[in-house]
């Protein structure tokens, strides 16, 4: 293997390049995932803002995945059924698990004084996301308030 720091040892920059398949995963979503194409800014500081925001959207999803497959692991879940066809993915991805939720709605009917909310069902695998994850169906739905907030309606 070649590279051109000299201080590493052979096991350091074997090691760095076994780590290379995971930093080039990144890459490759942000490029295909995030459609991230050449800006045509002239400011750099609207470069650097743009960048910061799919560094963050990175970040996300790496954090999403992470908590996903760990909670997989510890609860014993070898599968989700989040391909099409509701195949099985041993390690799914940030856009597949948001993919499971593509399609689910709600909507309110208002009749004078009076409203009606209709939402989606969620399916087995959705609401198993969602524990996975650590959010309640109702917060999913908005009905909660999170800790430390105050809602306008109460």
């Amino acid at each position: 293997m070649l590279t051109t720091d000299d201080s590493l040892s052979a096991k350091e920059v074997l090691r760095a390049y076994k780590y290379q398949p995971r930093l080039e995963k990144r890459f490759t979503q942000f490029k295909s995932v995030h459609e991230a194409a050449p800006l045509l800014f002239k400011k750099i500081e609207r470069v650097e803002g743009i960048m910061f925001l799919f560094f963050l959207s990175l970040m996300i999803q790496a954090i999403i995945e992470r908590e996903v497959r760990l909670k997989m692991k510890e609860w014993g879940i070898k599968t989700l059924p989040i391909y099409p066809e509701s195949r099985d993915a041993y390690h799914p991805t940030t856009s597949k698990i948001l993919d499971a939720f593509d399609g689910i709605s709600s909507y309110q009917v208002r009749m004078g004084q009076m409203t009606k909310e209709f939402r989606d069902s969620l399916t087995q695998t959705q609401e198993q996301i969602l524990n996975l994850l650590g959010i309640s169906s109702d917060y999913y739905w908005g009905q909660s308030v999170v800790e430390g907030e105050k809602s306008e309606k109460t």
